[in-house]
């Protein structure tokens, strides 16, 4: 997994990408606490500074900076290469040891970070050939990235000069960087990509839904009577109290947003109260696509699933793509 973060505050705008490790069949409770160590740094790296203009200078330096990243994660997966086919002797729990084939399983991620490292552009999907225009619907009909093709066609072509637009689409969306998974022995590289409930829905949907939501508020001038509130609302175990009106926060962080989606549907169901005779169909299509984002977001947590919820989750999903039309002015 990994994470661009920002230095400390003191450092202006400076980021470092750190990258980390762990084992996928570690208890969740033993992951997430930080005293287990479940979780290692694995390296540090350095971001260099954006380039806006598309000079060949600036085109060039990105080519240069892709090949580094290359270079580097090639050396960080390179103790993988071979025990994925001969195995290592491992010190299991049980205090046996045991010839083990560790390989990379996911890769968990932000989707910019996703793109960057699966050599894509910004608007692709890493998993599959989804098209620009379909991004945002429900389409699930679409086929698995082939990334060893990808790789065969940039090997024949890497001789031929520059490419064209036209080259990118009929390669799928492909950016100037390689796949850095596409080495590693027993691994599909379309499957590392998982979504994750932080980056996916919290920092995901739920900032967007809350620009559509704002929008909304505007419009109909209840924008004030959800601060309140959202000001008032009271103490509750895992709940932090909220300081500050929504537009006054600076600043969203991960802890944030999973107390705002545990909290968004009751204030704006108070905000939305006694709606007139123009606000009942926005105000009641605002609120089901609300509802169905949040009861989505609740059982994506759960520890196990069963045919049942899942079916419900789908059932979430389909309601909220259908509903979201209610936001489309916003």
């Amino acid at each position: 997994m990994s994470d661009q973060a920002n230095h400390t505050n003191l450092a202006g705008d400076q980021k470092t990408w750190p990258v980390y490790i762990t084992i996928e069949n570690l208890p969740w409770a033993r992951r997430n606490s930080p005293a287990s160590m479940a979780v290692l740094l694995l390296a540090l790296l350095p971001i260099p500074p954006n380039l806006s203009k598309s000079s060949k200078a600036d085109q060039r330096q990105r080519k240069i900076n892709a090949d580094t990243l290359q270079d580097v994660f090639e050396l960080i997966f390179a103790p993988l290469e071979h025990v994925a086919h001969t195995g290592i002797a491992i010190d299991c729990a049980d205090g046996k040891v045991r010839q083990c084939f560790p390989i990379l399983s996911a890769w968990i991620a932000d989707h910019m970070e996703n793109v960057a490292l699966h050599g894509l552009k910004k608007n692709a999907c890493p998993k599959c050939k989804v098209r620009t225009h379909e991004l945002g619907t429900n389409a699930t009909s679409h086929r698995t990235r082939d990334y060893a093709r990808y790789q065969r066609w940039k090997q024949e072509n890497q001789n031929s000069g520059s490419e064209s637009d036209n080259d990118h689409i009929m390669c799928d969306n492909l950016g100037i960087g390689e796949n850095i998974f596409h080495r590693l022995n027993r691994v599909s590289a379309s499957d590392l990509y998982k979504p994750h409930v932080l980056y996916t829905i919290y920092l995901g949907l739920f900032k967007h839904m809350m620009d559509w939501i704002e929008g909304l508020l505007k419009k109909h001038g209840q924008l004030q009577a959800f601060d309140e509130v959202w000001k008032a609302l009271p103490p509750y175990p895992g709940f932090l109290v909220p300081k500050k009106a929504y537009p006054e926060v600076a600043q969203w962080q991960g802890q944030e947003m999973r107390n705002l989606g545990r909290g968004i549907f009751g204030v704006l169901a108070v905000a939305l109260r006694q709606p007139g005779g123009a606000q009942v169909i926005p105000f009641k299509g605002g609120l089901g696509c609300i509802r169905t984002l949040v009861d989505f977001t609740m059982m994506a947590q759960y520890r196990s699933y069963t045919s049942d919820t899942i079916a419900y989750m789908e059932d979430y999903l389909d309601q909220f793509h259908k509903l979201k039309d209610i936001f489309l002015e916003f």
